[in-house]
């Protein structure tokens, strides 16, 4: 360890004996600080790379430069005249101030000398010019991004900016497959981009903007010009090599982009585990609701549909998607998607369950093994009328169809017994959803907004559960059998029809009255039933033990709102005020059962800019939730092979507060980005299951209480530029508070967790892409019985070019975690490629391996309020991939 602290202390001495600082303050003629005034200093000799600022708030700038370059510094900000100085090479200049004299005259439009802006900030606009950051090797989009300030993706696609997540991708200004990341950001080549845009408080109708307090961060691509006008993309195919399990792969990313015109198409085909989009991308797919209305929920399953996924024995995949757009007239533009997805997955886990708070059953050996095939289709389409620039109008309709087959094999040891389950699950969905938007800007002061959402949703899965022993003595009448076969049936229907009108009303640049009327409807039918098919053909009925659900459920709510938004200097408040009269109604077994109730709810938003790249933000809100017909059902329903589920008619609505705290600041000046979240949420009618436990058999019902429910989270990181180095450090922190009942033992309990994360990564264009981080994780819970473990978390990436055309990266995760007693499990994964592709050669070759270490499994804990589960999952073993791609 000493050795290793002398060589990384030697590597620093001899980068900063290599480089030079240069500071100072960007200022007017009257010293009035220029903030975001951008710096840029080119080298007057070959071989040497463009250096580049931002000045901070207070004007000051920091450029780092090599001591053996000459430099031509320029200063520029609008409406001022650029000033310009020449830094000698090995000059001893460490401070140099500029002050910069205002053109006095009022233009139309700005011609700047030195057109090549690396990053020029407006006000709610982030604009990066990928020429200062790419080398010309990347391949996808993905990799540009993560060279870009500021700018982190996920292993998932997930994009976030400054802390804050990209909610909206745009190439051109066009929502690309519905504005999901992981499609773009994995998909458009690197080549292809000139600059990437940062749009916050994103809207796509531009009249809306100062009115709309919009949330979304959009990320718009722009391509280069050859491109705008042009087939490119790519193709590739690859095969296993060093064994014969038969894996391969095939991906198409090909676009065509036009003035008028946009077609992209996405396939791929492969049984490596590699899934081409994400859940949050296909929430948004199979969304088809408009933004001004939400908070919906989906009956449908379809996270197998999601992220990429090893943690499985076997993962086949197909996907094919292709998204359009076409400016029909000057007035209406018609886009849309149709997308595409088979999935074939099989999985082996085996779980030891020690269970609390019991005296029949002491632990559970059980071993699951699944196979999982599920089919999707959506096909959305969106027309865009803009009759005049003062009015907008959107149709978007959608129809979705999916189904998920399942054959799963549990085998449960306990101390008492053993069993062998089998399910058969077969679940077909279809919906449709669509919406209609008007937005009209009568005239500086007023603007009106009209939005009606439909959505129509049937779900009707089927599961047969097939034992060769009784189980769930007590709690389902089974009748004595050689073998046992169980079959239920669900039918679940919703139809919901919501509606707004919105008045937003510019007093004057300060202050802003918003007028809301709504309504929101939504009827449910909820139908579900259970019986044994005995071995000699005949039916045992649970009917008549009070098994088999009927019902109908309707809740209406219909609102009114007042919204008060006003600033002072820099602070920005939106006060509102809804009242709320819900009405619910649901019918079962012959009886009504009807609430009506009109409840006030506060919201406050609150906004402190403390200047362009500092912020704080506050929202709070009083909100209620109605129990869902599931809830609601009275008649027992079985849920798997050890849970039985009761609905309560009785229960009314859930009430709490949700509060959250941001902050966020940027300073290129330090090379320190800050951001931090609070969240505070207090139920103060809470609905929880009460659950009643034998052996391991679980009763479930969910009973209103007013015991509170609390809930803390923090989420913050801090990163800052050391030289050409980064750190960064992650936590996230929770609080859980509850209150749980089971077998009548009413216990108040705290379900916390803290992560710290530190990650160190190289940050300079010439150096390989280096980075290690290292992750602490705790957790406890406390009850009746107290539990906590904790993890250690390595990981390290690597990414080097060499010999000019080959590219090495190293991918390497470790993870040990440790229970109550002090026992570890251990687990580690590699993946590594050396791909080789000329830079202007549209071929390109690579070889990869996913679990170098050929890893036969994944182990983690986990606890509940009455049971401690330690899970060991296998995964897909090692392989080795030789593929071949070609560039269009």
């Amino acid at each position: 360890m000493p050795k290793t602290i002398i060589f990384f202390i030697s590597i620093l001495c001899l980068v900063t004996s290599q480089a030079q600082t240069l500071t100072g303050v960007i200022s007017d003629d009257l010293n009035k600080p220029l903030e975001s005034a951008n710096i840029i200093a080119k080298p007057l000799q070959e071989k040497a790379s463009l250096k580049f600022a931002i000045a901070d708030n207070k004007g000051r700038y920091r450029l780092e430069l090599e001591t053996s370059v000459k430099y031509e510094i320029t200063v520029s900000y609008i409406g001022y005249t650029e000033e310009v100085l020449i830094l000698e090479p090995n000059s001893s200049l460490k401070t140099y101030d500029f002050k910069l004299k205002p053109t006095g005259e009022v233009l139309k439009e700005i011609v700047i000398k030195h057109e090549y802006k690396p990053i020029v900030i407006k006000k709610d606009t982030l604009t990066y010019d990928i020429k200062a950051f790419a080398n010309g090797n990347e391949r996808k989009m993905k990799e540009i991004l993560e060279k870009l300030p500021g700018v982190e993706v996920d292993k998932n696609g997930g994009v976030t900016v400054q802390g804050k997540k990209v909610t909206k991708m745009l190439v051109e200004g066009k929502s690309f497959f519905g504005g999901g990341s992981k499609l773009a950001v994995e998909n458009i080549p690197a080549d292809a981009l000139d600059k990437i845009e940062v749009i916050d408080h994103f809207n796509e109708v531009g009249f809306m903007k100062q009115v709309s307090d919009s949330e979304d961060l959009a990320m718009n691509v722009k391509l280069k010009e050859n491109k705008k006008k042009f087939v490119f993309g790519d193709v590739e195919a690859g095969v296993e090599v060093a064994n014969d399990n038969g894996y391969n792969l095939a991906h198409a990313g090909l676009f065509y982009y036009a003035p008028k015109t946009n077609v992209s198409f996405i396939g791929d085909i492969n049984n490596i585990g590699k899934s081409t989009f994400t859940f949050e991308d296909l929430m948004r797919f199979q969304g088809g609701v408009s933004s001004f209305l939400s908070g919906r929920k989906s009956f449908t399953n379809l996270y197998s549909y999601t992220n990429d996924n090893t943690d499985v024995v076997e993962n086949k995949s197909q996907f094919g998607a292709l998204n359009f757009s076409f400016d029909a007239s000057s007035k209406l533009v018609i886009s849309g998607f149709g997308i595409f997805s088979k999935v074939f997955m099989a999985s082996q886990i085996e779980t030891r369950n020690e269970y609390l708070q019991n005296a029949e059953i002491a632990f559970e050996n059980k071993s699951q093994n699944d196979n999982n095939k599920t089919l999707l289709g959506i096909g959305n389409v969106k027309l865009d009328y803009s009759p005049n620039k003062n009015e907008k109008w959107y149709y978007n309709a959608q129809y979705q169809s999916s189904t998920n087959d399942i054959f799963n094999t549990i085998n449960s040891a306990t101390n008492l017994n053993s069993n062998t389950f089998e399910t058969i699950s077969n679940a077909d969905n279809s919906s449709v959803k669509q919406y209609i938007e008007w937005h009209k800007s009568h005239n500086d002061k007023h603007t009106t907004t009209f939005v009606v959402n439909h959505a129509f949703e049937k779900n009707t899965p089927q599961n047969h559960w097939f034992t060769d022993a009784p189980f769930l003595a007590g709690l389902i009448p089974l009748e004595t059998d050689t073998n046992y076969t169980i079959e239920q049936i669900k039918k679940v229907q919703n139809n919901s029809i919501d509606a707004l009108f919105k008045h937003y009303w510019i007093i004057n640049n300060f202050n802003h009255l918003y007028t809301n009327i709504g309504n929101n409807y939504g009827s449910s039918r909820f139908d579900t039933s259970e019986k044994q098919i005995l071995t000699d053909g005949s039916i045992n009925d649970f009917s008549d033990a009070n098994f088999g659900n009927n019902v109908k459920y309707n809740l209406n709510d219909a609102y009114i709102g007042l919204e008060y938004k006003f600033k002072i200097g820099k602070w920005t408040n939106k006060p509102g005020l809804y009242l709320h009269n819900y009405h619910l109604k649901t019918n079962q077994s012959g009886t009504d059962y009807t609430i009506s109730k009109t409840l006030f709810q506060p919201q406050f938003n609150s906004d402190y800019e403390f200047n362009k790249s500092e912020n704080l933000n506050f929202a709070y809100r009083l909100a209620n939730t109605f129990p869902e017909v599931s809830q609601l059902a009275n008649r027992f329903t079985l849920q798997n092979y050890n849970s039985v589920f009761k609905g309560n008619a009785l229960l009314q609505n859930e009430r709490f507060h949700s509060a959250n705290l941001r902050y966020s600041k940027m300073n290129m000046y330090r090379g320190v980005m800050i951001n931090a979240m609070l969240s505070y949420n207090k139920k103060v009618k809470t609905t929880r299951n009460e659950i009643q436990i034998t052996g391991i058999n679980q009763y479930n019902t969910p009973v209103l209480t007013d015991n509170p429910e609390t809930n803390w989270r923090f989420m913050g990181s801090i990163s800052k530029k050391i030289y050409r180095f980064n750190l960064k450090l992650d936590s996230n922190l929770g609080w859980f508070n509850y209150v749980q009942t089971v077998n009548n033992v009413t216990t108040t309990n705290d379900r916390n967790n803290q992560n710290v994360g530190l990650t160190f990564k190289t940050a300079y264009r010439k150096w390989p892409d280096f980075s290690i981080g290292y992750n602490k994780g705790f957790s406890q819970f406390n009850g009746i019985t107290n539990s906590k473990y904790q993890s250690d978390a390595f990981n390290s990436d690597l990414e080097i070019t060499f010999l000019k055309f080959f590219t090495y990266k190293f991918e390497y995760e470790n993870l040990k975690n440790t229970d109550n007693n002090n026992q570890s499990n251990y687990f580690d994964v590699a993946n590594t490629s050396i791909r080789y592709q000329k830079k202007n050669s549209p071929f390109g070759f690579e070889l990869f391996a996913n679990n170098l270490f050929n890893t036969k499994s994944k182990n983690d804990y986990s606890f509940s309020d009455f049971i401690i589960s330690n899970r060991q999952t296998f995964i897909l073993p090692r392989v080795f991939m030789f593929s071949v791609s070609y560039k269009l």
